[in-house]
């Protein structure tokens, strides 16, 4: 795998929530920032078409590549490449920073693929409460997404990780958790369990939300929070946060790592001064090591 640190200007920030706050305009597209790309026709078995860009991996794209319509659809070579899966969290839309993201990962030789949520972006609509932190259909929406990924001429269908942060953390550990074809998996800002992350929730919301405002729905499989499924996880995981998280703390991080077997490959990387979400995401407070770190955790070294 090709290791670089390309930077790509004017990368825009998702909005940080305490509970779902679904966006239906895109701020962006790629063509704008002069990437290829082609969209999937990703439907959930209840019926839900979900919007997914797949990204090859390319070049990184010249000064003054982007335009308004969508580029020719072209991939460097015919090889079989390792895939990242993108997931958003509960707030925003795959126009923020999983732009910025596909166009770093896919100048060092990744397939990346992003989406939205049903009820985000250009998915089909579906009524959201803003109360809830998650809706049990959004694993569906992640299977349906990893399931065409899978039939992509392009794509290594044994190298496919999925990346999250936040509530998309926790989608994304369940997920690699429960589908055979998941090899791994990157998280930050990693809620250990919901009777661990609403207190603290509760604790640090600038308009003092109670309990009564951050719901779970009744069939989400709390059971397989990620502190839960830990000492059955087996699969290579790359735990992020940020030393000055306030929604999932160090603690919650630390929580799930010593729950994972001693035997899995599964590291974990506190970034001194970044915080949760925003301008303190870690992603975005450290790009350089973020890039570094979870290129060599996919490389496998």
């Amino acid at each position: 795998m090709v290791k670089c640190l390309p930077v790509i200007a004017g990368l825009l920030l998702s909005v940080c929530s305490f509970a779902i706050v679904p966006d239906r305009e895109y701020v962006r597209l790629p063509q704008n920032e002069g990437l290829i790309y082609k969209r999937l026709e990703v439907v959930t078995p209840d019926g839900y078409s979900i919007e997914t860009w797949f990204y090859p991996a390319q070049d990184m794209p010249e000064e003054g590549a982007g335009r308004d319509e969508m580029l020719p659809y072209r991939t460097l070579d015919d090889s079989r490449r390792p895939t990242l899966i993108i997931c958003n969290g509960d707030a925003g839309n795959m126009s923020y920073q999983q732009i910025g993201m596909a166009g770093l990962y896919t100048a060092c030789g990744l397939n990346v693929v992003t989406f939205d949520w049903r009820g985000f972006g250009d998915s089909s609509e579906f009524e959201m409460d803003p109360d809830f932190l998650c809706y049990t259909e959004m694993l569906d929406d992640y299977g349906a997404v990893i399931a065409e990924v899978l039939r992509q001429a392009e794509v290594d269908e044994s190298e496919i990780y999925v990346m999250g942060w936040s509530t998309g953390a926790y989608l994304s550990m369940i997920t690699a958790y429960g589908n055979d074809a998941v090899k791994g998996c990157i998280l930050s800002g990693t809620p250990s369990s919901f009777e661990d992350v609403i207190p603290q929730l509760v604790k640090v919301h600038p308009a003092g939300k109670t309990e009564a405002n951050l719901l779970v729905p009744e069939d989400f499989p709390s059971d397989r929070m990620p502190v839960f499924i830990a000492p059955e996880f087996t699969k290579p995981i790359l735990l992020i946060v940020g030393s000055e998280d306030d929604r999932t703390p160090l603690w919650m991080s630390e929580k799930i790592f010593a729950a994972l077997p001693d035997s899995a490959c599964k590291r974990m990387s506190v970034f001194d001064g970044a915080g949760h979400g925003g301008m303190q995401f870690p992603f975005i407070a450290d790009t350089p090591r973020w890039m570094t770190e979870t290129l060599e955790f996919m490389a496998g070294e």
